[in-house]
């Protein structure tokens, strides 16, 4: 790689972690004094405190990742052009297209590193930060065990032993449900498996068995039950649906269409994450493109402020269908994937134009 480019590259990747350790401070500072509050009504150990904050400051970093990298480029052209170091890679020959592209793929890498590597972390991150609080912090529930992707619930009369196929506990595997009273065994339920539509619980392949009929078992192919559980108690912690894993999106998916329940949502937030890494790139390349074609070594503030309100028209307009799209409206989706495409095709045209 050339020396300029590695210059280049290098002051990059400075920008960026300044903005990414400038945002990061800024939210875990909201979030420390947010529940900070709360946490000293629970006196509880401090460091379970520090702990939660940890995980919610990662899983923050989804959140403004992309925002920050995109706004990376536009603040790097102005440090050039306040240290006269871009008036020199023009007076040195280089065209406004050569750095545009350079920093361009610049943006593209690192939120294509940094956005996969984040993609990967937000779902523990996000599930540890609100497993801390609610069940080492809060003490939400006390009956309920995780081992070996198997939940472990002891409800006021019965104990359950399942393994969900989708994070909203609405899909279960090898269910076993005993009824107790005063800790004696009253009735057994086994199943293969069970889902939960209108307020009821499908059982597949269920075998019952009953004292009052010396547990003798019953066979069932299949079984409506009205189980004393809803699949808000059967989750380790209630997450939204965009802290949810692509993997824990896709068995939602297919949950929902398997029982014929709108699946709208799901598809909307497994597009979101698959669009993620080209909005940096979305939200950048048309400022740093108004920066260099309004640049002069007499304007430097006028370029800047121009690409700067660009950048947040741009980050606005995705802000808006993101929304739109989270309720359902599929002409948003199709207006920001037609936008994402004209972006980067725009970058291709600069990056491999003669």
């Amino acid at each position: 790689m050339r020396i300029y480019k590695k210059y280049l590259l290098a002051d990059l990747i400075k920008v960026n972690l300044l903005l990414l350790f400038i945002f990061s401070v800024f939210y875990f500072l909201v979030d420390f004094f947010e529940k900070l509050g709360s946490f000293l009504s629970f006196k509880k150990p401090f460091y379970l405190f520090l702990a939660y904050v940890f995980w919610k400051s990662l899983a923050n970093f989804y959140e403004f990742f992309p925002f920050v990298c995109g706004l990376s480029g536009i603040l790097l052209l102005f440090w050039l052009t306040r240290t006269g170091e871009l008036l020199a890679f023009f007076s040195l020959g280089f065209s406004k297209k050569e750095i545009i592209s350079l920093i361009g793929k610049g943006i593209f890498f690192f939120a294509l590193m940094g956005g996969l590597a984040i993609s990967i972390i937000f779902p523990k991150a996000a599930f540890l930060s609100l497993y801390t609080w609610d069940y080492k912090i809060a003490e939400k529930r006390e009956y309920y065990l995780i081992f070996n992707e198997q939940i472990f619930l002891r409800g006021s009369d019965f104990y359950l032993i399942a393994k969900p196929l989708e994070p909203k506990g609405e899909y279960l595997q090898d269910i076993l449900v005993v009824f107790v009273n005063k800790e004696e065994p009253k009735k057994v339920i086994w199943a293969k498996e069970g889902y939960y539509k209108s307020k009821k619980w499908i059982l597949k392949e269920v075998i019952i068995q009953e004292d009052t009929k010396n547990f003798s078992p019953e066979f069932f192919e299949n079984l409506e039950a009205d189980l004393p559980l809803k699949p808000e108690t059967l989750v380790v912690v209630e997450k939204p649906l965009k802290f949810l894993s692509m993997k824990e999106l896709f068995e939602r998916y297919k949950f929902l269409k398997m029982v014929n329940r709108p699946y709208e949502e799901v598809l909307a937030e497994i597009f979101l994450k698959v669009i993620y890494i080209f909005i940096p790139l979305f939200l950048g390349l048309f400022p740093m493109v108004i920066f260099v074609k309004n640049y002069a070594p007499s304007q430097v503030i006028e370029p800047f402020l121009k690409s700067l309100i660009w950048y947040f028209i741009l980050l606005i307009f995705y802000l808006f269908l993101q929304a739109l799209i989270r309720k359902g409206i599929f002409v948003a989706s199709i207006l920001l994937f037609l936008s994402i495409v004209i972006s980067f095709f725009s970058f291709l045209l600069i990056l491999f134009k003669k």
